[in-house]
């Protein structure tokens, strides 16, 4: 009922601006039906009434000398100021919610736009422009005593405004010198920025390598380059430059002696680069030496002889599935885990020796319970168990290594068994033995002696006769992995020494 009266209030309202004042009527009339007690229906009927009763008696009045056209008479009824019900002028508050919603709006808002229009305007004609300002210079009279207003002047243009301010000055009789004009304070140019460098940090650290790799310091080598790849892991070749500043660190410890210091190098070599041929090469030649224990290893072939277990009972596991030689999946508790042999890598399925490693480890594990022995990490990134593999006494992880399935590759911490594992790895390579693929030399075949020595940098181009021994020479130490190590190719095209004949 109240959304009826006041949309019919809103009709009469509406009717009563447009001039529609029958209409208007006969609205307040229906809300005065509804709530006779409406005060707005009730001011509205008597407003309605009153411009109706002005009109018919405009249109009963006499006619005068100059007629007045009945349009003009309803414009000038309807000029007729508003007011209330009981004859008095609304008040502005009463104007103002008698207005539609879009008249108010309109007040709200463009009454103060109005108001901060005029105070920019006064604003304006009130405060002069910096540029109107001009020095003004002042004379003394002389012979006076008193009191002189003197103007104080500013000379230097400044975007906001100075006004002169009066400040009284005693004068005395004494005649006073007229002041020099003053001298306007030069303008200073503005100070040239300070270039920006162009070299970003990695790239002046890795300019700041040139000295320290020069002169062979390894350790402030490392240094820089670990700086380098914290600020970018991927500039430029940093991760191969570590690696072989790890080898190059390696190798200079083991010429001073300290080999337990080298083999640790030679270590974070491979745990920068996994694949590092130098690096397993150097640890190779480290495990010949009298320094490094060794596990001692008998003649016979199986099994392979490990340091005892000193773990206690190790956890059993049922092997499910073999993936391949160096991962298997394993049954505990009724859980199926991925294992991952530990300090190990044999070659994937596809690859060459890939099928034969994987079928050499599930001829030893396929089906078998196995005891699991865990080193210092629990899992990898891809979340599979690390562990050491044990067939009762014999190790399968060294097994593989021993028959030739696989290759050391260890990841700090988890290096328990890594001289066992490289002793293996050694003499596997001199035995020639491929995971079972023996090569069976003739009896009569006599062993060729090696074309140089690769151990160090020990040649150059004068110590062969014929391009050929040197080219033989270079392809030999490049077979072990050592590269051009006597630096017989001083253009990196693959041929050596290429001033012999």
């Amino acid at each position: 009922m109240t959304d009826n009266i006041e949309q019919l209030l809103a009709f009469g309202r509406t009717g009563l601006q447009a001039g529609y004042y029958e209409q208007a009527r006969d609205y307040f009339e229906q809300a005065l039906a509804l709530d006779p007690s409406n005060r707005e229906a009730m001011r509205g009927l008597a407003r309605v009434n009153e411009i109706l009763s002005r009109r018919e008696a405009l249109a009963t009045e006499p006619t005068r000398v100059e007629p007045v056209e009945p349009q003009r008479r309803i414009a000038r009824a309807q000029r007729i100021p508003e007011k209330g019900a009981e004859g008095r002028r609304r008040s502005p508050v009463q104007w103002f919610r008698g207005r539609s919603r879009l008249g108010k709006l309109a007040v709200v808002v463009g009454v103060p736009l109005l108001l901060l229009y005029l105070w920019a305007g006064l604003a304006s004609l009130v405060s002069p422009t910096p540029e109107t300002l001009t020095p003004v210079s002042v004379a003394v009279v002389p012979r006076y005593t008193g009191t002189l207003i003197l103007p104080t002047v500013t000379l230097a243009h400044t975007k906001t405004p100075i006004l002169p301010t009066a400040t009284p000055v005693s004068v005395e009789a004494t005649p006073t010198p007229k002041p020099a004009e003053a001298t306007p304070t030069p303008t200073l140019p503005a100070p040239t920025p300070t270039p920006v460098p162009t070299l970003i940090v990695e790239e002046q650290l890795a300019q700041s390598l040139h000295a320290p790799w020069a002169a062979q310091d390894w350790g402030e080598v490392i240094r820089l380059v670990k700086q380098i790849l914290a600020i970018n892991p991927d500039y430029d070749d940093m991760v191969q430059k570590l690696y072989a500043a790890h080898v190059n660190y390696g190798r200079q410890l083991a010429a001073e002696g300290n080999l337990e210091e080298a083999k640790w190098e030679f270590i974070r070599a491979l745990d920068v680069k996994p694949d590092g041929v130098e690096a397993v090469v150097e640890l190779w030649i480290l495990a010949g030496r009298p320094a490094i224990t060794v596990v001692p290893i008998p003649p016979t072939l199986t099994p392979t002889p490990v340091p005892p277990v000193t773990t206690g009972v190790l956890p059993q596991a049922k092997v499910v599935r073999v993936i391949d030689g160096d991962t298997i999946e394993v049954s505990i508790g009724g859980k199926t885990y991925k294992v991952r042999y530990i300090g190990i890598d044999t070659p994937e399925v596809g690859e060459w020796m890939g099928s034969e490693a994987t079928a050499k480890n599930k001829e030893l594990v396929g089906g078998k319970v196995v005891g699991l022995e865990k080193d210092v990490s629990e899992t990898d990134r891809y979340r599979r168990l690390l562990r050491y593999v044990w067939l009762g006494n014999l190790m399968v992880n060294a097994e593989l290594v021993r028959l030739g399935c696989a290759q050391v590759s260890t990841y700090p911490p988890d290096v328990k068994y890594v001289d066992l594992f490289l002793q293996l790895q050694r003499e596997a390579r001199e035995a020639g033995r491929m995971c079972g693929l023996t090569p069976t030399p003739s009896p009569s075949a006599q062993p060729s002696p090696p074309p140089c020595d690769c151990s160090g940098d020990i040649y150059n181009c004068s110590h062969f006769s014929t391009h050929a021994e040197a080219q033989a020479c270079y392809e030999y130490c490049k077979s072990l992995g050592r590269g051009d190590i006597h630096r017989l190719d001083g253009d990196n095209d693959g041929i050596a020494c290429e001033s012999l004949q």
